[in-house]
């Protein structure tokens, strides 16, 4: 388990309870994701110590999954997204991500990242039912 597993994983879960009309993960499972050996977890804080943002990653080999980005509401909108991207795309690797439709935001963030899409799965999303953007990026 990483050092302060469980304070961490209260972080990302304030900053997900925040984000989310409901949280994606209990946090259990969000302690559990982070001890995985193949998850990492990238949090962005305030000068007071506070977790403003997380960008959670499943790695296998050379492959990155991007399984959550999510900024705390009062922060979104400053670069905090970005920043987080960027610490994630200075590693080699290409990177993976899946992402509602209608999420406009999100896309036109990863794209401006150079991420593409490559495959729609349709009717993935549940309440309400919506299509998947499957995204990479490759160096």
């Amino acid at each position: 388990m990483k050092a302060n597993g469980k304070a961490y994983a209260s972080m990302v879960q304030a900053i997900l309870e925040d984000v989310y009309d409901s949280a994606p993960w209990t946090l259990e499972q969000t302690l559990s994701d982070m001890s995985r050996a193949d998850s990492n977890y990238y949090l962005a804080f305030e000068a007071n110590g506070t977790a403003i943002g997380c960008l959670a990653t499943s790695v296998i080999m050379d492959e990155v999954e991007i399984t959550n980005l999510a900024v705390s509401k009062a922060y979104q909108h400053q670069g905090v997204a970005s920043l987080l991207l960027k610490a994630l795309l200075s590693q080699e690797g290409k990177f993976f991500l899946e992402v509602r439709e209608s999420n406009q935001k999100a896309r036109l963030l990863y794209e401006k990242h150079g991420f593409e899409t490559y495959f729609i799965r349709k009717n993935y999303y549940q309440k309400p039912n919506e299509d998947a953007l499957l995204m990479k990026r490759e160096k």
